[in-house]
């Protein structure tokens, strides 16, 4: 999935989840909130009503006709009001008075007769114990359009109770302005969610521009196309780039610099044979004891200088490798073989090559490479180890991995010595001949150890040197 796509998607996702939520709590509190005003509206006429019926309940002077024949009156008047989207052309309010036992006196539905028990009822029940008295009822069970909210308000005399006047409103009318809010609220959320989209792609553009520029700017560099560095700004991005451009420049230089070792070195090669063929057919001719001399020197030269330059050649081809080939092979076939092939050189010095592999114990990587890594360490070992003396090599199963470990017991080595082991053409003379190596050994161990992904380390052991590499379990 493409970072611009995933830009659209987390944006698109975390909009609509809140504005989702967001709409979701406004729609469940619209109900309450519609039924809030209607209530506190039918308090304002249940109060007004009340206060004019007083004197005639507190003086048994009552008249249920009277008020009938109002609300016959109001019935029948003919009006039409708009309200907003709404229009209204008929009055909805019922009433419905009791004594101050909460004897029905009255009831403008026509429903109940008068001399029924309203006593129990929440709205006038309440309201003959001085508290705010209100009820939502339905006129029929099963039916939710059929809610009346009842507020009752007490008919006062002379700071006595003497009795209840209640008003109800219908919620039909306040249903069909609840649904018009939630139409448009679910309206809303496709305007936005649409908008949200819109602004995704936009902002996705507007990351992914410079990251796009910056991924034909490394597509063209690794083709070898000249480009130069395109405007990234001065954001993260704009680093990244300038910092792959001096990548870039580095990396030209060391490029320069291999191909110029590498073609040095494939045309010393030829030179380098000429001369130790002319020494051979020089053998054939000179026989004094100074010109044999010289014409071993001029064969160990020429021999020295022919391992560097294949020593050069297998490190840079190695530092030009990006993947190996990795097979399971058995660690102690491993170890035997290699120690056979130094037999010669062990015999010549009295020195004893020790095995130790743990049971079962696979290695896995490039066999080829590993042989020629282990070889460096155990040929040092050999150079540094004193006549009669013991090499081992162990191969075991740590918590850090595969360890092989070559420990000789030769007089170890410099601290600064330990630093600067693994650097190209660093070398200390040999305890036997006094000369150097070309120093490319253990460079070549690190480069072959960097492929597969493990390590090596030197350190002085008690008696000697200890050379350790470490592959992924």
């Amino acid at each position: 999935m493409s970072l611009r796509l995933r830009i659209i998607l987390t944006f698109a996702l975390l909009m609509a989840a809140a504005f989702s939520c967001t709409i979701w709590l406004i729609i469940n509190d619209v109900r309450p909130r519609y039924l809030e005003a209607v209530e506190e509206s039918t308090v304002d006429t249940a109060e007004l009503v009340a206060a004019m019926l007083s004197d005639q309940i507190a003086e048994g002077r009552f008249s249920a006709e009277t008020i009938s024949a109002a609300m016959e009156a109001v019935a029948q008047r003919k009006f039409t009001a708009r309200i907003y989207n709404i229009i209204k052309q008929d009055v909805s309010l019922q009433i419905y008075v009791t004594d101050a036992k909460g004897i029905l006196l009255y009831d403008s539905t026509g429903r109940s007769s008068p001399g029924e028990d309203f006593s129990r009822w929440r709205d006038v029940y309440l309201t003959l114990k001085g508290q705010y008295g209100a009820r939502s009822t339905r006129m029929i069970p099963h039916d939710r359009s059929s809610r009346v909210i009842f507020v009752a308000a007490p008919i006062i005399k002379n700071n006595e109770i003497v009795g209840v006047l209640s008003v109800g409103k219908p919620t039909d009318s306040i249903s069909f302005l609840i649904t018009i809010a939630q139409k448009r609220f679910r309206l809303s959320i496709i305007l936005i969610a649409l908008a949200a989209i819109a602004l995704s792609v936009g902002l996705s553009h507007w990351i992914t521009r410079p990251v796009r520029r910056l991924t034909n700017y490394a597509n063209a560099i690794r083709k070898g196309e000249a480009q130069r560095l395109p405007a990234l700004g001065s954001s993260e991005i704009g680093m990244l780039g300038a910092a792959m451009e001096e990548m870039q420049a580095k990396l030209e230089g060391k490029n320069y610099v291999e191909d110029y070792v590498r073609a040095l070195t494939h045309e010393l090669k030829s030179p380098l044979t000429g001369i130790k063929g002319a020494g051979e057919i020089l053998r054939d001719h000179v026989t004094d004891k100074n010109g044999v001399k010289f014409l071993n020197i001029i064969d160990t030269e020429a021999g020295r200088l022919h391992n560097l330059v294949e020593r050069m050649l297998q490190l840079s081809r190695l530092e030009n490798v990006r993947a190996i080939n990795r097979t399971r092979f058995p660690a102690r076939s491993f170890c035997e073989e290699l120690a056979d092939s130094f037999q010669t050189r062990l015999t010549a010095k009295g020195i004893d090559l020790q095995c130790f592999v743990q049971e079962g114990l696979y290695l896995k990587g490039d066999e080829l490479l590993l042989r020629q890594a282990v070889s460096n360490l155990v040929d040092n070992a050999i150079d540094f180890s004193p006549q009669g003396s013991v090499i081992s090599l162990s191969g075991s199963q740590t918590t850090e991995g595969v360890v092989i470990t070559v420990k000789d017991q030769g007089t170890g080595m410099q601290d600064f010595a330990l630093n600067k082991a693994f650097d190209k053409f660093f070398s200390l003379s040999r305890p036997d001949t006094g000369k150097k190596s070309i120093g490319l050994g253990l460079p070549f161990v690190a480069e072959v150890m960097s492929l597969h992904g493990g390590s090596v380390r030197l350190a002085n052991a008690e008696r000697g040197l200890e050379a350790t590499i470490v592959l992924p379990a």
